[in-house]
Order: C-alpha cells, then structure tokens, then sequence
C-alpha cells in the first residue's frame, strides 16, 4: 500500500528543535506518511539518525550534492544555499521516493493543529498547492518583497504538470536563489518564482483555507477560538501554523515574534503556547540522550525585543 503523504523539509543543526516539534504535531494529526529530512549540518544527521524516529528519514546533504549543487553553494551564503535546496530536495523524492498519493514541502517551523489532508480535499484532482500570504494591513507592503505565496507549504501530486513545474522551480533555484528581494525582478529567495505558477500550469490549487499556513503577516485579521479541543481562525480548522520569526532563547524563554507584540491573548494560550511547549518537551528530550548538542539558541541580546515570553512550567 503506497503512503497518502510524502513530505520533505531540509533542517540545518539551528532550526532542529523546530522540526522536532512540527514531527510530533505531524504524528499527533497525521497518517500514513514518510517525512524525507535533508539534513544541511552533520549535527542534525546525527541526532536523526540515532534517533530512529518512526516515519523519518534522515538524508545526508552530501547524498544529493551534484555539481550544480556545488557550484550554487560556493555562490551563496548558507541561509541562501537552504533556501536552494527546499525545491531541490522537493524533486529529488518526487523522483525517489514516488509512492504516495500527495507531496508537500514543509518549512521546519511549521506546527500542525490538523490533518494536513484538509488542505488536498480542497481539489483532490490538482496538481499543485499553494498557500497566500493573506497579509494583513500592516504587511500589505511586504507583497513587493517576499511575493503573494509563501513558500513554507508547497503542494502536489506525482503528475506530468508538478515534475514539470518542481523540476522548474530547481533549475531556477540553483541559478539564482537571492537573499535580499530584488523587487524589479520580482526575486526573493527561492519564493517569488512559483507566482508564475497559477498562469503557467491551470491545475494550481490557491489553498482557500485561512488555517493553511497562517502565521504573524495575517493572524490579526483572524479571530482565534476552540471549540471541542478544536483550534479556529475565524470558524476555519487551524491546521498549520507558521511560526516564522520565533527565536528560543533557552528551553523556557522566546522572543515569540520578531515583528510585533502579540496583544492577543487568544492567539498566545491557544496557538503559541502550546507550541512553546511542543519546544520545551523537544528540547528536554535532545538535552537527555544528545547531551553533546548545543545548538538552536539565540541569546536574549542578539534578539529583538519584541515580545519576549517566559514559559511557566511545573
């Protein structure tokens, strides 16, 4: 029986507590899927791979790295050589690893509140997903810069229109994957180049769900509410979070938003509070069996002073 999910994510050694807590949120709302890591740091493939976690895993960057590759990462600097490899990685388990129903790539710093098979129900028959910004008025400016879609979830299935535009959206990665927008044109990252997608292949699905990768650009236009262990964004299922912008400063301290603070009380005890922790419990864990690793801090100093959050544990 072929999996319904395949997912890919690429982890560098500063954002494993992250992916850790979105791989617990994705066993608690999920069946029936492989998460693929590319891990971009020696630290990370370590603990994946000693860790044996069911459902993961873990890929060595070295394993995937052709010339191109090579050649991309001599250019760039790390940030920019990660970003790179988010559709690469995406087409290299389109490619091999395609026995599943539906793929996605996920930033690491995604949480599930639901089952991400909400977000293919929309159009079972499409070939690819993408998930609006949805900005709010306060970010309506950053469409010039970081584009209409976000890039944390991309969508699809293993059909002749997504290899073609995945296999696309690699080659135009690799060749040029700025870190700084280029407005005129039209360049950020590795995000700008699937707005073409919506013209050039019609099967694109805009996810029409507020709870798919709602995140710190659009949750002050929503209200937040649960409702039978349910979290909603103005009545629509949560069903995954981005928490761009999060920093952990230790296991019990965040700058939780690097934009703004928070006021919502709603959108801190329901969404990020549990969140914080997911993190907390992950961290714990990794201390107790890979006390060696030290990574995925950022002190108190080097961090905006936005919002700061003390997390109060027994």
């Amino acid at each position: 029986m072929i999996d319904k999910f395949h997912f890919s994510t690429v982890v560098s050694k500063g954002h494993l507590y992250k992916f850790l807590a979105m791989y617990a949120s994705l066993e608690r709302h999920c069946n029936s899927y492989r998460l693929y890591v590319l891990c971009a740091n020696e630290e990370s493939y370590q603990v994946l791979s000693k860790a044996r976690f069911q459902n993961v895993e873990p890929v060595m960057l070295s394993t995937i790295e052709d010339e191109a590759l090579l050649r991309a990462k001599e250019n760039r600097i790390f940030h920019a050589y990660c970003w790179t490899l988010k559709p690469v990685f995406l087409n290299y388990v389109l490619n091999n690893h395609p026995d599943a129903k539906y793929f996605a790539h996920l930033d690491a710093d995604l949480c599930f509140f639901n089952d991400p098979s909400l977000i293919f129900k929309e159009n079972p028959n499409a070939s690819l997903f993408l998930t609006h910004h949805r900005n709010s008025k306060d970010f309506f400016p950053y469409y010039d810069v970081t584009g209409i879609y976000n890039t944390g979830f991309v969508g699809c299935v293993n059909d002749e229109t997504a290899r073609i535009a995945i296999k696309r959206w690699h080659e135009q990665c690799i060749d040029n994957c700025p870190i700084r927008e280029d407005i005129e044109r039209k360049l950020f990252g590795d995000q700008r180049y699937v707005e073409s997608w919506p013209n050039e292949y019609p099967n694109t699905h805009i996810v029409s769900s507020f709870g798919a990768n709602t995140a710190l650009w659009n949750i002050t236009d929503y209200e937040v509410t649960q409702k039978e262990n349910t979290v909603y964004v103005s009545n629509q299922p949560l069903i995954f979070y981005h928490f761009s912008g999060l920093t952990i400063i230790s296991e019990t301290e965040f700058n939780i938003c690097w934009y703004y603070h928070i006021d919502d009380q709603a959108t801190i005890e329901l969404i990020y509070k549990p969140y914080l922790i997911l993190l907390y419990n992950t961290i714990l864990e990794v201390k107790k069996y890979f006390p060696w690793f030290k990574e995925g801090f950022l002190s108190r100093e080097e961090s905006p002073d936005t919002h700061y959050y003390r997390l109060e544990v027994n």
